[in-house]
Formats: C-alpha cells, structure tokens, sequence
C-alpha cells in the first residue's frame, strides 16, 4: 500500500482543521493510502521532519497556512528525494493554494491532495533559505510576521489591515542597488518583492494572466517613495489597475536578482520574517517541487506553462 505523510500545523488559521480531521484521513484512504500523521510541535518542526522522512512516503500532504507550506518546501529541498506534496490551506491568507486551484474547504482539498494531477513548480532560494512564493522587503511585509498570531485567528485578514494601517504613518525608505540580467537600477524604495503567485496577501499580483508558476521567471515589483497621502492614492490605483507603465514603481521579470543596501533590510519570505540583510541574491529553481493541484489549474489562463504531468 502507498504511505502518506500528512504534516498538520495545528495552530494555523482560526482552527481551521477543528472538526475536519477525519473526513481528510478518509478521502487519503480512499486514494489507497496508509496514513501516517505528524502533528507540528514549534518552528522548523515541518522543515526536519521532511527533511529526514521524504524518501519514507509516496507522497507529503501538509495542512497549514503559507508558513507551513514553505517549511515543507524547504525540507523537500534539502532531503534527496522528493515526493509529490499535496496542501490542504488552513492559514489565513491562502495566496499559494489560490494560485494551484486548491479549494478552501479542508475535505475538499484533502481529495485534490490525494489525486494525481501532478505539476512540478518553480522553488527560490534566499541567499541560503528556500521560499514557497514570495520573498519581500519594505512597507506591508513586517505586518504578516508583526501581526499577532491571535489577531489573525480573530480578525483574518483585517489583521493584515489593521496592521497595515499602522505602517503607513512611518514608511521608510531603503536605497538599495538592484541588479539582473533584465534590469539594473540603484534607488530609494519603500517596497520590493520577488514573487511566483497570482495572489498576494489575499489580493492579485501585478499581472495575474501572465504568472506562468513553472516557466523559471519570478515577477519582481519596486515601489520608489511617496512624499503625501495624495501620491500614496495615485501608487495605490496604478497597482490595483495593473498600469505596468507607471514610474511610480518598477515591474519585470527574472530567473536570477540580487539586492545590495547601504543598511540592513528586514526581509519577509512566504510571510515569516526572513531576516535583515545588506546583499540578498534571490535564484529561481524551475520545477523543482512537484505539488499536486486543483482540477481547475488547466482552465486559468497563463498560471502552468505545459499540461499537467499527471
């Protein structure tokens, strides 16, 4: 019989798993599976458990939020065999499973985790860390690691907001020399990320129809400072409308990016605090993980290049 190791976080999203265990343990079941399951106990569990256990299983499901799902990746990275992962989202945010078509509802995604429509996706390395979908630097991002774990079991994401707005009234800049092979540019900024999802913090990417999640390209975004609420207004409307041509940032695509500031940036990675650094060099991993997506990856235009590897 087929071995799955299902890695549960228990303190992800509002209780999301409360009451939904044993509907997941059953649709693994009914995929022919024997289900071992591993209960996170602290930071990095996630991480040295794949790590020393993924040649054991014919597949990894994980049922956490955004966090979660990047400690699994990391292990995937760093252990010699990687077998397909399955998420069942349970955090607060979800970005990734928006992007692989994974339903909200845990039973639900317990039945895409155990299927077989197979795609292996692009994994970055952060100087020496692994990230899911995201690396970032700059107003917003220290409110998904700042924002207390209560508050977003209480609020969901008008946490983020509530936190947001607090950001706002001290936006630093961090004049930061940027260099690829498509772009090189040394300026102030007050935001910049590197991302692979057509979701992020709950809210469309840039250019959601061109995300390609397995084409080797990351989608990075610069944002130069503003200098009163009026400007801040007019930043806010070019993002929510997709206007690529703004000046007021910087959008383009790369497989490869580094980062060299003049002081220390704190830099948020998959939503978790990723450190503060001067130089950062950022490499895309093209199809390096393979997870398991939702039925509906084929339909939505843009997201995997090829046919699902199933």
């Amino acid at each position: 019989m087929k071995k799955l190791l299902w890695i549960v976080n228990p303190h992800a999203g509002r209780g999301a798993l409360s009451g939904k265990v044993i509907p997941c343990v059953a649709a693994f079941q009914q995929a022919g599976y024997d289900v071992n399951v591993y209960v996170t106990q602290g930071a990095q569990d996630a991480t040295r458990v794949v790590r020393g256990r993924a040649g054991e299983f014919d597949r990894i499901v994980c049922a956490g939020g955004d966090g979660t799902l990047s400690e699994v990746v990391t292990g995937l990275m760093e252990s010699p065999v990687r077998p397909p992962l399955g998420y069942i989202p349970a955090g607060t945010t979800n970005d990734f499973a928006l992007s692989l078509g994974i339903p909200k509802t845990p039973a639900e995604a317990a039945v895409v985790a155990a299927g077989d429509r197979l795609q292996a996706l692009d994994i970055g390395r952060f100087n020496d860390r692994y990230f899911n979908y995201i690396a970032a630097f700059g107003v917003f991002t220290e409110v998904s690691y700042a924002t207390p774990q209560q508050s977003k079991n209480i609020f969901g994401r008008a946490a983020y907001i509530f936190e947001g707005v607090k950001a706002l009234t001290n936006i630093k800049q961090h004049h930061i020399r940027v260099d690829s092979a498509e772009m090189s540019v040394e300026d102030d900024f007050i935001y910049g990320m590197v991302s692979n999802s057509i979701s992020v913090g709950g809210f469309k990417a840039i250019e959601p129809d061109g995300v390609v999640l397995d084409d080797g390209l990351y989608e990075v975004l610069l944002v130069y400072p503003v200098e009163n609420p009026m400007e801040l207004q007019w930043l806010v409307n070019d993002l929510l409308t997709h206007n690529t041509a703004s000046t007021r940032f910087v959008y383009f695509r790369t497989s490869h990016i580094t980062f060299e500031a003049e002081a220390e940036v704190p830099w948020t990675l998959d939503g978790e605090f990723g450190g503060a650094v001067k130089q950062a060099e950022i490499t895309n991993f093209r199809r390096a993980v393979t997870f398991v997506t939702g039925s509906s990856r084929e339909t939505e235009k843009g997201q995997i290049s090829d046919k699902t590897e199933a």
